[in-house]
């Protein structure tokens, strides 16, 4: 299910212009406006006169790279998304980026599925109300700020892909959440497996009493 965001406008900083063009027609059905830009300094220059609702930026361009376009945006505005696009997974490229807020480190190649599932979640993340801690069973339940299981008053840690996992289907409590969604925000734009996922899945089941995840088949995971 594609999220029409009729009345935001977006920003796409791409020096390939084949994959700016690409990137371009794909969002222009979902957006009031689309606009293009081919290097950082011509981004800059349309992010001020236009100030759009989302950024889209790659990192290596000319006259000034992406994470150098991000850092003068974010000296003024710390709230506006914007998502990194990057041919490369080096790890020294998610370091810089890692104080500057960004919304996802996105891998190309960028197909319409990405771009939808992380709308989707954008748009769910904006409505989510501040959480503290929600019952999960009898005795146990699930702190928000811990990011930690309480189960008969002692403290159960998690892994960083099960603190994710539990957080987004407790969001969405009772509702069939996509495993395209929960693959994109357990994994990102990695490929993996489903088993994986299932792995995950059942780690939580053993460690947490009363906890009830339903699987539908073909569609995704329900927590009851």
């Amino acid at each position: 299910m594609y999220i029409r965001n009729s009345d935001k406008t977006i920003l796409i900083v791409e020096d390939d212009m084949e994959s700016n063009d690409n990137i371009s027609y794909l969002l222009k059905s979902k957006f009031a406006n689309v606009y293009s830009a081919y290097d950082g300094i011509e981004g800059w220059k349309i992010y001020q006169e236009k100030n759009p609702d989302i950024i889209l930026t790659d990192i290596e361009m000319p006259k000034m790279d992406g994470l150098a376009l991000i850092r003068r945006i974010r000296a003024t505005n710390t709230t506006i998304p914007i998502i990194v696009l990057s041919s490369y997974s080096h790890q020294h490229y998610l370091l810089d980026a890692i104080p500057l807020k960004l919304e996802e480190y996105l891998l190309k190649p960028i197909t319409m599925n990405k771009l939808d599932t992380l709308f989707q979640i954008l748009e769910r993340n904006k409505k989510d109300k501040i959480l503290k801690n929600i019952d999960i069973s009898e005795k146990v339940y699930y702190d928000f700020q811990s990011k930690a299981i309480f189960q008969n008053g002692e403290m159960l840690r998690l892994s960083h892909l099960e603190i994710s996992l539990m957080e987004l289907l407790l969001k969405h409590r009772g509702k069939i959440v996509s495993y395209e969604e929960i693959e994109y925000v357990l994994y990102g734009s990695q490929e993996i497996s489903r088993n994986a996922l299932k792995i995950v899945v059942s780690n939580l089941r053993k460690k947490i009493v009363g906890l009830n995840i339903q699987s539908t088949p073909k569609l995704g995971y329900r927590l009851l």
